[in-house]
């Protein structure tokens, strides 16, 4: 039957279609406008739209944010392109490089949102020990290339396929850095679109307080780096896996151990809280050591053969060769998976492991899902760079994971860390950018001094906020 109602509403979705298309088509007007971004632009609407816009995200949590457009450029005249346009049209511009952002932050609501997937640039200088990388790269291949063709290192992520963009501007807490710093303090120099649309090199010398932002602003960086400048290390010639995996009753002494035992700065300690393929959680204590000597590695040894909770062990992994970061970050005796739905959270501390974990305990006692993990690791004061925007730190980093294959449980996994990160914050110096969690985890994530600085340099380089910032 038809009726008044049924034409009216008919109408009204008729109208609404016809809204729709005229914006479609105005938006494939202006996008046309940029011969350079001929085929490299999506907009809503546009079949490739949608799986471009879950692929920017590597966590299977997708966020409920749409961007206006989606740009895959493949060089920094594109890059310019892009930001020209967003500035013609009023809108906002957010960079992906490896999508790693446990919270999506590239993925925002009326903005272009530029992926640098296509951006595959790399040279390495490796008698000068610099790499000049496109911030596309991820940090296992590069490392690999690195490894495997000069001998030679950089302080990646710990996640083989962890973008080097955002981990470099987030500030980087990497592989062997409480010897080599941060990832951030090997940035040298960087070239970068700014809010006008003009491509500039920053570094110490010129246009540095771009470089003092790209180190450690994450989302707050007010441009879009397209190539990094990177200081690179000889590759350690012992680099070694030593793992004790305890039942949970032994999570106690093996955190007294650990905080007992004088670590050098080559051997980085992890305790970590994860279930076992059994199905029983366990308490596990990984140390990767990064030794330059015979003598390093003899030492190395020598204190992990010490450790008098050794025989409570049910699995030992002992100077096992390892190759940093693996593919697969997937160990023998843990479930790591694939494809889930997490949430991610953290904070800096530099009260000790033993009363971290005893913080921790009951929450260890009652995991939400059976593949929900934390780890803690050693860390250490900010030291090679000291003006940067990188600004929070502590002895000690605790990062946990709620992680769900069903959308029913992704409450309950997010409830499990707030309720962590509730008692971790009377003992906290602060959050990681690395593991932004900015709108649930009000830690400061760098120092109010720096937060103050970073907001004058936006209204100096970005007064119309061209670049979306934090996430909130």
């Amino acid at each position: 039957m038809v009726t008044r109602r049924s034409l009216l509403s008919f109408a009204l979705v008729s109208a609404a279609q016809l809204r729709t298309a005229a914006a479609q088509s105005s938006l494939k007007s202006s996008a046309s406008d940029s011969s350079e971004l001929t085929g490299k632009i999506f907009l809503r609407g546009d079949t490739e739209y949608e799986p471009l816009r879950q692929a920017a995200t590597w966590n299977a949590r997708k966020p409920n944010r749409f961007p206006t457009a989606i740009v895959l450029p493949e060089n920094e005249r594109d890059v310019i392109a892009a930001v020209k346009m967003a500035k013609s049209r009023g809108w906002q511009v957010t960079t992906r490089s490896g999508g790693h952002s446990f919270t999506g932050s590239h993925t925002r609501d009326n903005a272009v949102q530029i992926n640098l997937a296509r951006m595959k640039e790399l040279s390495v200088d490796a008698e000068a020990r610099v790499a000049s990388v496109s911030p596309g790269w991820k940090c296992g291949p590069f490392n690999n290339v690195l490894r495997e063709k000069h001998g030679l290192m950089f302080p990646v992520a710990h996640g083989f396929d962890v973008g080097l963009g955002g981990f470099v501007l987030c500030g980087g807490h990497g592989w062997n850095s409480a010897v080599l710093g941060l990832g951030c303090e090997n940035l040298r120099g960087l070239d970068v679109v700014t809010a006008d649309g003009e491509l500039i090199h920053a570094d110490e010398k010129q246009n540095s307080e771009f470089l003092w932002a790209a180190r450690g602003a994450g989302p707050g960086f007010f441009g879009v780096a397209v190539r990094y400048y990177l200081d690179i290390h000889p590759q350690p010639t012992y680099v070694r896996l030593n793992q004790y995996v305890f039942p949970l009753d032994v999570a106690d002494d093996a955190a007294a151990w650990v905080d007992s035992t004088r670590f050098p700065a080559f051997m980085e300690p992890v305790v970590a809280y994860v279930i076992g393929k059994d199905g029983k959680p366990v308490f596990a204590v990984i140390v990767v050591s990064f030794a330059s000597s015979q003598d390093e590695a003899n030492a190395a040894s020598a204190i992990m053969s010490a450790c008098p909770i050794a025989n409570k062990a049910m699995v030992k992994t002992v100077d096992a060769p390892a190759i940093i970061p693996a593919k697969s970050e997937a160990e023998d005796a843990f479930i790591v998976p694939t494809g889930g739905r997490f949430t991610v959270d953290g904070a800096y501390s530099n009260a000790s492991l033993a009363k971290m974990v005893s913080l921790l305990r009951e929450e260890m006692a009652s995991p939400p899902t059976p593949y929900c993990n934390f780890a803690i690791g050693r860390w250490k004061p900010i030291g090679k760079v000291k003006d940067m925007a990188y600004s929070i730190s502590g002895q000690h980093y605790f990062s946990a994971m709620g992680v769900s294959y069903d959308p029913a449980d992704d409450e309950r996994c997010a409830a499990w860390l707030e309720r962590m990160i509730k008692k971790m914050t009377p003992i906290a110096t602060g959050a990681q950018m690395n593991d932004e969690n900015m709108p649930v985890n009000k830690l400061p994530y760098l120092s109010q001094e720096v937060s103050a600085r970073l907001e004058a340099l936006r209204a100096k380089y970005d007064p119309d906020r061209r670049f979306a910032s934090f996430l909130k």
